[in-house]
């Protein structure tokens, strides 16, 4: 069967992806040592660290193994349009080109069987120090990491304000959710996040989705908050996104009808979470093994040297 490869890389970045052997569809394609962020049953997201101290890669890849998906994929527009790691590519660009902070992302390519998408990739560069906000909120929540009720309040308005912004422009992110968001200590010690794995609503959703579709996005990051937050800080939340020192009766309403908005994710949203809780603990326990190697192989050259 006829099979086709395709790369777009950002220039910038060439030597860098090659040096990290992510510079063809192959090789980003059976790529197996990095470390595994995020999987589910057709994608996988790895994480390649970056050479002499520069920042590293995500890479999410999508396979399209069966027949039966790539069928699909040809209904949503993959044959002829964009698929989703090139979609994302676009979405970012477009973010960050408008002032809106997102996940660098530096190329994406694809594997198509007689033009059938098979598989395709994003690769995005790091956010040194950053993570995303449900593993942040896990970590709180287990105690590994403590914060203050004044920290809380400065992420709660940091991330509205950020919102605010992002539709303010007339965007859309689509997938709203906290492990959408990455969230780190910016140089002043204030909050910074930055928007990934976005997929913005067609102006058809948008339209269809029967409620004003910033109230869908509003929502998405309402269920990932419940778990976390008190109601009084989701009330604060929504005060800073609206920029207003109380909700007024409408504003009430509306709050109501987003919490009634979340309740259709809320199952799915907390085997995600799950999922998040898995992976965390997962990279958490591999970090501490490399640091108790690393305290190992100090002590025993210190020991050589005397």
């Amino acid at each position: 069967m006829f099979h086709t490869e395709h790369m777009r890389t950002d220039p910038a970045y060439r030597e860098r992806l090659q040096t990290c052997g992510l510079d063809t569809v192959g090789r980003v394609l059976t790529r197996t040592d990095g470390r595994i962020v995020a999987w589910s049953r057709s994608t996988d997201t790895l994480f390649v660290p970056g050479a002499a101290e520069t920042p590293g890669f995500y890479v999410k890849r999508y396979y399209f193994s069966r027949w039966n998906s790539r069928l699909r994929g040809t209904f949503r527009g993959t044959f002829f349009g964009m698929h989703r790691g090139q979609a994302e590519y676009a979405a970012l660009n477009t973010m960050r080109e408008l002032g809106i902070p997102a996940v660098r992302a530096v190329a994406y390519g694809e594997r198509r069987a007689a033009h059938f998408l098979s598989a395709c990739f994003l690769i995005t560069e790091e956010v040194p120090g950053a993570q995303n906000l449900t593993a942040f909120a896990l970590q709180t929540a287990d105690g590994r990491l403590r914060l203050t009720p004044v920290q809380r309040h400065l992420l709660i308005r940091a991330l509205a304000t950020q919102l605010a912004a992002l539709h303010a422009a007339g965007l859309s992110h689509g997938n709203l959710f906290w492990r959408n968001l990455l969230v780190r200590d910016g140089p002043d010690s204030r909050p910074e996040f930055f928007f990934v794995d976005a997929h913005p609503l067609h102006a058809w959703e948008r339209l269809g989705a029967g409620v004003n579709w910033w109230w869908r996005e509003l929502a998405q990051v309402a269920v990932s908050a419940l778990p976390f937050t008190t109601r009084a800080e989701r009330v604060r939340f929504v005060r800073h996104y609206c920029e207003c020192a109380r909700l007024s009766p409408a504003l009430k309403t509306h709050m109501r009808q987003i919490e009634q908005l979340a309740q259709e994710w809320r199952r799915h949203e907390e085997r995600r979470i799950r999922m998040t809780r898995l992976f965390a603990e997962w990279n958490w326990q591999l970090a501490d093994e490399e640091r108790r190697r690393s305290a190992a192989s100090a002590g025993g050259m210190a020991e050589s040297a005397t």
